[in-house]
């Protein structure tokens, strides 16, 4: 065998990859020091979008409260509007459930019989108004009653001789000259008679007048169309 022909193989199979192999030992360190720095530039980007975030928040924040004084001014006026709205609609209410009684008085001397003595003409006071809650005394009152009608009485009271002054007088007012006042409703359809919405007392006085006859008191109460408080 000649000498010169022979060749050693001394590389181990590992290393036959390369002439200048890279042992794990050198990478490792490399490796952990990028993946740190990129944990440090992650890091560092997310910090930086944080005070970003945070710089807005704080912006916003203040804007909020910058504008909760404006914002509680214009809940103040909503809410006196509201408050005002309601006492105007009630002011309505009462102006169109305003009866006038001028027309029905002149009307009622032109029927009244000459035998008819007038002692009062009067249209009772409605009840008075429960405007308190009686539950919770301290809430403020209501700016009305909350009811949206109301019934009128005309009583007319005098004194007469004859029962037929009285029904002239009652047949009078309850005719078509005072249908725009008084209430009357139709009766049996059968006779189309008309059914009075009043109440009669009538009573003779004990003391007889000048002229020694006894006088009849009578006290008669019409009701009148009812008040409507409606817008």
């Amino acid at each position: 065998m000649n000498a010169s022909n022979l060749h050693l193989n001394l590389l181990r199979p590992d290393e036959m990859a390369s002439s200048s192999p890279v042992r794990m030992r050198v990478m490792m360190p490399l490796l952990s020091l990028l993946l740190c720095a990129a944990c440090v530039v992650w890091w560092g980007v997310l910090f930086m979008q944080g005070l970003l975030l945070g710089g807005k928040v704080r912006s916003v924040r203040a804007d909020l409260e910058s504008k909760k004084s404006a914002h509680a001014a214009i809940l103040a006026r909503m809410a006196d509007m509201r408050e005002r709205q309601a006492q105007l609609d009630q002011l309505y209410a009462y102006k169109n459930g305003c009866h006038r009684y001028g027309a029905l008085l002149a009307k009622l001397a032109e029927v009244i019989p000459g035998e008819v003595q007038l002692t009062a003409l009067a249209i009772p006071e409605p009840p008075s108004q429960m405007l308190f809650d009686p539950k919770n005394p301290r809430r403020p009152p209501l700016l009305g009653p909350t009811n949206t009608t109301e019934n009128i009485q005309f009583r007319i009271s005098g004194r007469t001789a004859a029962m037929s002054s009285v029904t002239a007088l009652m047949e009078a007012v309850e005719g078509d000259a005072f249908s725009e006042w008084i209430v009357t409703e139709p009766g049996g359809t059968k006779t189309g008679a008309v059914r009075k919405k009043r109440r009669i007392h009538i009573r003779q006085e004990t003391r007889p007048s000048e002229d020694g006859e006894r006088m009849l008191a009578f006290d008669v109460e019409f009701r009148c169309k009812e008040r409507r408080f409606e817008k």
